[in-house]
């Protein structure tokens, strides 16, 4: 991916339109990129997706981003999953999770290194990812004023084609752990 393509513009928009915009929370950073950056991004985008459903490598418990799944598929399954438990007699318990500033916490290296052992990502596709995650930069734009150029160490653009794709993948991990811990729990459960 061409260092040209790689810088960010910031632009903050208030999450929700009543919140106080004093407030540097209430703002969601959006990425504007270069068209053609996005063109690329989508075939690399599509081209990705392709092959984890190919390879059978989605995750199964996660339903955003993902072909006929949606939030209301993602809320049936909880409940029914919660109303079936109840008829079974069983105890139910349900956590949800709300990971701040979660696109800025990826970190490139494990990244690249989930990519490559967990999704089987390697040679000139793997190559190209790394491209795309190094050396990017951004800067913010206010009122028409714009910052000085950061460079970015962590984290996937919010507002890209790729950022979410990536993020995703980068938290496939989490469905393990759901896995391990209902696998550990019906254990227990069957002991007593």
């Amino acid at each position: 991916m061409p260092i040209s393509m790689k810088n960010a513009v910031l632009s903050p928009l208030l999450k929700k339109p009543y919140l106080d915009f004093e407030i540097l929370s209430n703002f969601r950073p959006v990425s504007k990129l270069k068209f053609l950056s996005k063109v690329i991004e989508k075939v690399a985008a599509t081209r990705l997706t392709n092959y984890l459903c190919d390879n059978n490598l989605n995750e199964s418990l996660r339903s955003a981003y993902k072909k006929d799944h949606s939030c209301e598929t993602a809320l049936l399954r909880i409940q029914n999953d919660i109303l079936k438990s109840i008829d079974d007699k069983q105890c139910v318990v349900l956590l949800l999770l709300d990971l701040s500033a979660a696109f800025d916490t990826v970190d490139h290296k494990i990244l690249l290194h989930r990519l490559q052992t967990r999704f089987g990502i390697k040679g000139k596709a793997l190559s190209w990812l790394q491209s795309y995650l190094t050396d990017r930069s951004q800067s913010v734009q206010i009122d028409g004023f714009t910052s000085s150029v950061r460079p970015l160490r962590f984290g996937v653009p919010q507002g890209s084609v790729l950022g979410t794709l990536l993020y995703l993948l980068y938290t496939a991990t989490l469905g393990n752990v759901i896995r391990w811990h209902d696998m550990d729990f019906h254990l227990y459960a069957d002991d007593t």
